[in-house]
């Protein structure tokens, strides 16, 4: 992988606060073990029934990374073999640099799925996608909520980040959606320059419906069977709001740091948002997640799911199909043994609150 491509998996928005503020959140939770109880046989299975998902391995989800063909030459295909080969679900990409149909063939009829999406300004083409999705094999359908834009990545403004020759978004149609001002000529051409090596990306991504509002809600389940999950919750008003639009989940995301820089670490944010939607839906959760303590503390704080992304494309990059199942094998393998420290025998027992201690609070004890 080359400097511009690593930049782009590893690199957040602006000066990277958010990005980093995600990784150190872990470090101000503190989990309190409980002794003396029977972990001879740690059941980490777990079903999300609401999302078509059960029987998986682990609580955890493969979170939608764009352009994973930029990692490796099978890309998106080779991450989809593995996660079914692990029973982990794999949430695919609006911005895969594979079609949502060969992901869905790679990943095998029975393979738990979801996909992600961005709504575009075009309901047709919007439209489409989803019908695509479905057919394909998707069980739920995840709409981003927190990119209306996209956010200034510097890395990628300073490499002029562009797709290798021979990759492409598979999924959208960029020549429709490209940016209008791509051609724009004339005394403010250096601007523009500036401006095109930052929107890269965004010129193919294109036609974003930054009008999208709660009331489209009604739209989309006009348009789909499958149930909803809002990606980018970060507020207990908005996952309030969520719950009472019936949404079948929330997801806690600031889409790893790279939108709106200096916007909450999301482990700090889950509290809150678990708070907001009161057990009214799912709740998965993204954001830093490095190692099977990271996952534990997420789970003990309320989340149903958490999701990684950043360590399946490295794994993606090193080794393929079989780097992503060495990276779902080790976080699986790592959680099973947090748990077993913990004095969790299954994925139960970890969504307890008083399992954990976040800074400034009292200890669990206290707290009885």
């Amino acid at each position: 992988m080359d400097r511009q491509d690593f930049d782009y998996f590893a690199g957040g928005a602006e000066t990277e606060s958010t990005l980093r503020a995600n990784r150190a959140a872990f470090s101000r939770v503190t989990i309190w073990p409980r002794c003396m109880v029977d972990v001879s046989d740690v059941d980490t299975t777990t079903h999300i029934p609401a999302l078509g998902l059960r029987n998986l391995a682990a609580p955890l989800l493969i979170a939608p990374v764009a352009m994973q063909r930029a990692a490796h030459p099978d890309g998106e295909c080779a991450a989809a073999r593995a996660c079914a080969a692990h029973s982990i679900p794999y949430c695919a990409s609006q911005q895969s640099t594979t079609a949502i149909e060969e992901i869905g063939r790679a990943g095998g009829d029975d393979a738990p799925r979801m996909f992600q999406l961005y709504v575009l300004s075009d309901q047709e083409a919007t439209t489409k996608l989803i019908r695509r999705a479905e057919s394909a094999g998707a069980t739920a359908l995840c709409i981003t909520v927190d990119a209306p834009v996209l956010g200034r990545r510097e890395r990628d403004v300073r490499n002029r980040f562009e797709l290798k020759a021979g990759l492409k978004l598979a999924n959208v149609d960029a020549k429709k959606n490209q940016n209008k001002n791509q051609n724009q000529t004339g005394p403010d051409k250096s601007a523009v320059d500036a401006k095109r090596a930052q929107s890269a990306i965004a010129r193919r991504i294109g036609g974003r419906d930054a009008s999208l509002t709660w009331d489209h809600l009604a739209w989309l389940r006009s348009v789909t069977h499958l149930p909803l999950v809002l990606k980018g919750i970060v507020t207990h008003a908005d996952a309030k709001r969520a719950a009472k639009e019936g949404v079948a989940g929330v997801w806690v995301s600031n889409h790893g740091g790279r939108q709106l820089d200096g916007s909450p670490a999301t482990l700090d944010a889950l509290p809150e948002v678990v708070a907001g939607v009161d057990g009214a839906c799912v709740v998965i959760f993204d954001g830093g997640v490095r190692r099977g303590t990271d996952a534990l503390k997420a789970l003990a704080l309320g989340a149903d799911l958490v999701a990684v992304g950043r360590p399946v494309a490295w794994g993606l990059a090193c080794g393929g199909e079989r780097g992503v199942g060495k990276a779902v094998e080790l976080l699986t393998e790592e959680l099973r043994t947090a748990m077993t420290l913990a004095g969790c025998g299954d994925v139960r027992s970890t969504r307890n609150r008083e399992l954990v201690q976040v800074v400034g609070e009292r200890p669990p004890r206290s707290r009885l």
